[in-house]
């Protein structure tokens, strides 16, 4: 049967197309044996010829995307624009994609074509994750993951759909950053109760905001407990690797504290597996909250904004490049913290004597009458106390 260069021919059951591709005649099956599904197939053979990266994205799996998501990122980190740490999270991010999308349940791995992606696809994966105990806030990662590595398949020729019918609009799950910060009483229990080189990271954390891998990275030479000069070895970008004043005195009894416990010569903290489980625990045993390595550092900005320590220092000190992670999610008080703030910082009749002074040496006041020299009222000052003289308190040894 003719088709101009093409030709179909029937061998047992199966009808075959003899296609020209190229200048070199070839036979390929169209897997067909009704005459009708044979044309179709046949014209699609056609379109394909026709249209080389049509072809290709019929074959793109959804590995290829993430390939290209991963090849992007680990790029821009090599040229500096991001950290090779976000390359890490992207990663982290396509092994749920490609684990789910990707294998079968008996574990064999199965490509999934991006041509037989669909919305429902997506909302099955929503499902699955949630099953898993996934919470929407990390759903929405990776979802992100999936999108970023869709504009590039698309861009690269491996995928014709259309992003906004695919993905589920405004997968913005209502994320309330955690508020969780120790107090000096919470954190003293803390370190009591842990092992020495542990305690000694803990009170690393709290007392630079140095976040878990910074800590991680951390040296005995960069920390200088003459000067209070500590330098933070950031890597996410090129604000976080950074040099920062330690002052408040409870932050630098902290790092004092550091110092003396941490082990290390060079680097100052040995490996630490399961740190969020041994925190969970200890944070049992102590009878407070429990709390993560971010939550450490967030008690370092929450008890510089206590300090009265504007926002616009304490930023710098953690690596942020303004002040909007300080004010919305680790410096953020309370309203009772901020009264409490308002009632140390002004004398109770500061507003309403604000028109009538007198100095030491006795000057009448609006009705003319004398008065007398009021002592100066001494401001609370502000700042958080530790309990005792630094943090001189035992660490476990077991």
């Amino acid at each position: 049967m003719g088709k101009g260069r093409y030709r179909l021919t029937k061998r047992g059951l199966v009808w075959y197309a003899h296609v020209y591709e190229n200048g070199i005649r070839r036979q390929v099956s169209t897997r067909c044996t009704d005459l009708k599904a044979a044309e179709l197939a046949l014209r699609q053979l056609e379109r394909d010829l026709a249209d080389p990266a049509h072809a290709a994205a019929k074959k793109a799996s959804l590995s290829d995307a993430l390939k290209l998501l991963l090849e992007r990122r680990t790029e821009e980190a090599t040229a500096g624009r991001r950290s090779h740490e976000t390359v890490a999270f992207y990663r982290r991010k396509a092994g749920h994609l490609t684990r789910i999308f990707e294998h079968l349940d008996d574990g064999n791995y199965a490509p999934f074509l991006l041509a037989c992606l669909r919305a429902v696809d997506v909302d099955r994966y929503i499902s699955r994750r949630r099953s898993e105990a996934a919470s929407d806030h990390t759903i929405a990662k990776e979802l992100v993951t999936l999108r970023a590595s869709l504009k590039l398949a698309k861009r690269a020729g491996l995928w014709l759909g259309d992003l906004d019918a695919l993905l589920p609009a405004g997968f913005a799950p209502d994320y309330r950053p955690r508020t969780r910060a120790l107090t000096v009483e919470e954190l003293a229990k803390l370190l009591a109760l842990l092992p020495a080189a542990r305690a000694a990271q803990v009170a690393f954390i709290v007392g630079t905001s140095a976040c878990w891998s910074e800590s991680v990275k951390a040296r005995r030479s960069d920390v200088q407990p003459d000067s209070g000069w500590v330098h933070i070895r950031g890597t996410k970008r090129a604000a976080r690797d950074r040099h920062i004043l330690v002052r408040h005195p409870a932050l630098a009894s902290l790092v004092n504290y550091a110092l003396e416990h941490a082990p290390g010569e060079e680097l100052l903290f040995p490996p630490w597996n399961n740190v969020r489980r041994d925190l969970f625990v200890a944070c049992a045993q102590a009878g407070i909250e429990p709390c993560s390595p971010n939550d450490l550092r967030r008690t370092y900005a929450k008890w510089m904004r206590l300090a009265r320590v504007p926002a616009e220092i304490v930023a710098p000190t953690m690596g942020h490049r303004d002040t909007r992670m300080v004010e919305r999610v680790y410096g953020r008080l309370s309203p009772e913290e901020i009264g409490a703030l308002l009632t140390a910082h002004f004398a109770p009749d500061s507003i309403a004597g604000a028109s009538v002074s007198v100095d030491s040496a006795g000057k009448r006041g609006r009705n003319g009458r004398s008065r007398r020299a009021k002592p100066a009222k001494t401001v609370p000052r502000g700042g958080i106390e530790p309990p005792t003289r630094g943090f001189s308190v035992p660490c476990s040894t077991n």
